[in-house]
């Protein structure tokens, strides 16, 4: 008996574990890329959250968030693939609104970006929201609220 009940304990814990591991939005060991503390793919995750914000992501927004990348943050292609696919999977994890999860992802950028870079970030995120970068709604607060962090 106490042999069944050890195991059921074990197997909670372990439930428990796995399901806190997989909450936490840093990239496994190993990840192609520095994750979240680097801004390239900060910068990712969030043009990931603003151009998924009401729709999936097409293929046609893909490629051009990844154009984005290559010419104003002068990576190449690979490295612009890369930092999209670790952006979307931190950005896939975070939770709450659109602010809320833009501001998760803020620190490496307003801490690592000089002016300009910043307001290159601030540039393609609204380029990425298109028209929503203009009406009332999570896209266009969001946004005002980045930019004005990164206007500091």
């Amino acid at each position: 008996m106490s042999l069944i009940l050890a195991a059921l304990v074990f197997l909670a814990a372990a439930a428990i574990i796995y399901h806190l591991v997989e909450r936490i939005p840093f990239p496994k060991p190993g990840a192609r890329s520095e994750g979240r503390s680097d801004p390239r793919t900060a910068v990712a995750a969030m043009l990931y959250a603003v151009a998924t914000e009401y729709a999936p992501l097409t293929a046609e927004q893909e490629r051009h968030i990844l154009s984005l990348l290559s010419s104003r943050m002068a990576i190449d292609a690979a490295l612009a693939r890369t930092c999209l696919a670790d952006g979307r999977r931190i950005a896939s994890r975070l939770r709450g609104d659109l602010n809320s999860r833009l501001h998760q992802l803020i620190g490496p950028v307003e801490h690592g970006c000089n002016h300009k870079e910043k307001q290159d970030v601030i540039d393609m995120l609204q380029t990425v929201a298109g028209p929503f970068a203009q009406r009332l709604g999570p896209v266009r607060e969001g946004l005002g609220r980045v930019s004005a962090t990164l206007r500091r």
